[in-house]
């Protein structure tokens, strides 16, 4: 093909290994290499040490610091002074079930235009219940984001039962 003869492959591979050649260096080497590690400083060891010895203890202690914060941080609070911060500042899962009952509320308020049939009443009725159990529960822990979504869920139950109540 164009000129040039094709090769096999078992030929190519023996030409391969004639192109192998060790080679032996002109003069040993280790004794330079030798040399060179006997012309290190030896001081470097010692100041190594030394360093370790005082670097222990201070690591040991900022170790029981951070274990000392991390579990003085992680203390449960007394239930007195987690209603009066929680009365204090509101939390943000706390701002955000305030904002979904309004809106909950608002939305609530357009369906109450027509009357609701008996029978389904008992389960309105039972999911405002729930609203209300679950907004105690959060007053009690305001920071559950889980509470925040069974709030929500509820809520989106009452409002499609609402719905179907008053369209059927």
């Amino acid at each position: 093909m164009n000129g040039q003869e094709r090769i096999g492959e078992a030929e190519l591979r023996m030409a391969l290994r004639g192109l192998r050649q060790d080679i032996e260096p002109g003069r040993d080497l280790w004794p330079g290499i030798a040399a060179r590690i006997e012309a290190l400083p030896r001081q470097a060891a010692p100041a190594a040490r030394a360093r370790g010895r005082w670097l222990w203890p201070v690591s040991m202690a900022a170790s029981m610091l951070l274990a000392a914060g991390l579990a003085w941080q992680m203390r449960p609070a007394s239930p007195e002074s987690s209603t009066r911060q929680a009365q204090a500042v509101p939390s943000l899962v706390q701002r955000e079930a305030d904002a979904m009952t309004a809106q909950y509320r608002s939305a609530l308020r357009e369906f109450e235009v027509g009357t609701v049939h008996a029978s389904w009443q008992p389960g309105l009725e039972a999911l405002d219940r729930s609203a209300a159990e679950i907004r105690a529960a959060l007053r009690v822990n305001p920071d559950s984001r889980l509470l925040l979504e069974q709030l929500r869920q509820t809520y989106s139950r009452r409002l499609a039962l609402s719905r179907r109540a008053l369209y059927a």
